[in-house]
């Protein structure tokens, strides 16, 4: 039995694995037993942010070569986490025989207080599985309008499917409490004007240049600067979880990966291929072409974060002993004041 959260967001980019990862570790510095299964297919972000790199991950445990207590990485500053990689593609292709391994796999595990989903961005059937099998869902957006767009988008979806839960907001990279508060009004109006489910704000987080540095380090802001800015919001949001905890029931992690492998039966459609007969000669040019285009912007992409790693490893070193933080005046640190004063 668990408290499962799953963490989303409708747009890539917007701090999503961050707060996952962070808010994990804080919640475990409570004195919870927290276990983080990296659900973002295909980009491993946890990976990146962790400088941790598992050679099996869940579609180990799937195929039936390894069992899952052989690839969770155990006791990370104090969380476990579970690589899904390239298994969590899987999930939506599975027979009957290794649907039954993977559900026998997760009743071996030990219990948790939390078990928290770090799914992709958007809209595909493995994340609407995880999304919909949850009681908890925590959408993050950040005040870009296209990312309010492309959040409401999400739960549009998710309202279409019958989801009856309330929606966790946390609105990321806010550089002001006021813009933050404005963000979440216009989607909350959107929500209730269209859609049949709620969303209730879980809090924000402030931008902060000490996150990027943390992630040039590959170590958890919540690690490397515990009284930073970011910090403080992961703080803030941790204690409204754990306040609003009776809320929610726990869940048996099989009842929990039943009802996420009945939602993609039911509505996972793969996509079919369709073969476009071209010549052998043409097909070696185009991919020399993009090849030629990958290894471009790579140069590109290596040449700015060299000197980002170069500006990162000087501020680094002023905070050996300082630790600097970004102005707070203007950030408050979840909405509660503000939802007040609208009631």
């Amino acid at each position: 039995m668990a408290r499962i959260i799953t963490v989303t967001s409708g747009k890539g980019g917007v701090g999503k694995t961050s707060i996952s990862l962070n808010l994990s570790l804080s919640l475990a510095s409570k004195g919870c037993k927290v276990c983080l299964f990296d659900a973002d297919l295909g980009l491993a972000n946890v990976n990146i942010l962790t400088g941790i790199y598992p050679k099996k991950d869940l579609e180990s445990v799937i195929n039936g070569q390894f069992r899952l207590n052989e690839i969770i990485i155990k006791d990370f500053q104090g969380i476990d986490i579970i690589p899904g990689s390239s298994g969590v593609k899987k999930i939506a292709d599975l027979t009957k025989t290794q649907t039954k391994t993977l559900i026998r796999a997760f009743l071996e595990l030990e219990d948790y207080d939390y078990f928290i989903f770090d799914t992709s961005a958007g809209i595909s059937s493995q994340v609407l599985s995880f999304c919909m099998a949850s009681h908890e869902i925590v959408l993050i957006a950040t005040c870009e309008p296209t990312s309010l767009t492309d959040a409401y988008s999400m739960l549009k979806v998710l309202s279409k499917y019958g989801y009856n839960y309330p929606v966790k907001v946390v609105i990321n990279q806010v550089k002001s409490g006021r813009a933050a508060q404005k963000a979440y009004a216009q989607l909350k109006e959107t929500v209730n004007k269209f859609l049949s489910l709620k969303v209730q704000p879980l809090g924000i987080m402030a931008s902060d240049k000490n996150v990027r540095a943390a992630v040039i380090s590959q170590t958890p802001f919540f690690m490397l600067f515990p009284d930073t800015i970011a910090s403080k919001c992961i703080e803030s949001i941790t204690r409204k979880l754990i306040t609003n905890s009776s809320q929610y029931r726990d869940m048996p992690l099989e009842l929990f990966w039943d009802k996420c492998l009945s939602f993609i039966e039911k509505h996972h459609k793969p996509k079919e291929k369709t073969a476009i007969p071209e010549k052998t000669g043409t097909r070696n040019i185009r991919k020399d072409q993009g090849i030629k285009k990958a290894l471009s912007r790579m140069e590109t992409r290596l040449s700015l974060l060299t000197k980002e790693v170069g500006e990162i490893k000087q501020l680094l070193k002023k905070n050996k002993k300082t630790q600097t933080m970004p102005e707070t005046k203007e950030v408050s640190l979840d909405f509660e004041s503000w939802l007040k004063k609208q009631s």
